[in-house]
């Protein structure tokens, strides 16, 4: 049985900012982890990099038995062909989770989603990338934004590629350059297919957004009606904050 009141959107994003965390939360982290994950976080090198982790399946976990009226302890998961997690006992329930920076997005819905964020303030060669792995249109529609532009927008069509590889579930064997995002008519974003995906521009729903000012955040969504969307920054176990218009 779900939780009503997490169904009444057609797609649930829930935020955590790492920063805001106690460290007296993060025991009643791991007591949530299976053993498997526990091993995993261990592996980390960094004890920054292990905390995350950490917190990041709690958001999980948390919000996933939330939704299903679970105990979070008692998730199990599974990972299909390309490595995308599903939950063993429950098939229709889709997720997608993604970290960057200090942030870390979660993606709820009853159809296939993806999510991706991305921190924006790094020093990479943004065009040079786009040349190698950019959908042809995309290219250059990036270059006919003015220079001083070119960065931010840069990562609003790798975030939308991220998230709708993720979404699909088969990453990056579907091949940046087999599809590309018109985002010039923001918020009405659109994509182009080749053929070789077997799949149409029809069935899916795309959405990105600024939820600072170093990071972009994308959403792939497969329908083909206009969903609507339900937003919360949560502290896991603590606290669970609805945002309003995180898409306007």
């Amino acid at each position: 049985m779900l939780n009503d009141s997490l169904i009444q959107a057609d797609i649930t994003l829930v935020m955590t900012r790492c920063e805001e965390v106690s460290d007296s939360l993060l025991n009643s982290y791991e007591a949530l982890l299976s053993d498997g994950e526990r091993q995993r976080n261990q592996r980390y090198r960094f004890a920054t990099d292990r905390r995350k982790d950490l917190i990041a399946r709690a958001l999980l976990r948390t919000q996933l038995g939330e939704r299903l009226q679970m105990a979070p302890e008692s998730l199990v998961f599974e990972r299909g062909e390309h490595g995308k997690p599903a939950l063993v006992l429950d098939n229709s329930l889709e997720f997608n989770l993604s970290h960057a920076g200090d942030w870390i997005v979660l993606a709820m819905a009853e159809s296939r989603i993806g999510v991706d964020i991305e921190h924006t303030a790094r020093d990479n060669d943004v065009i040079a990338i786009a040349d190698r792995y950019f959908f042809g249109s995309e290219i250059a529609e990036l270059t006919s934004f003015e220079p001083s532009e070119q960065r931010q927008r840069f990562f609003d069509y790798w975030t939308l590629k991220e998230a709708y590889m993720k979404a699909r579930g088969e990453g990056i064997s579907l091949g940046l350059s087999n599809f590309g995002f018109s985002v010039a008519n923001k918020p009405d974003i659109t994509i182009e297919m080749n053929s070789c995906l077997k799949d149409s521009s029809l069935d899916w729903q795309f959405f990105c957004v600024t939820p600072n000012a170093d990071y972009r955040l994308a959403v792939a969504f497969n329908s083909s009606k206009k969903p609507t969307v339900a937003c919360y920054d949560c502290i896991p176990l603590e606290s669970h904050t609805s945002v309003e218009n995180i898409l306007l």
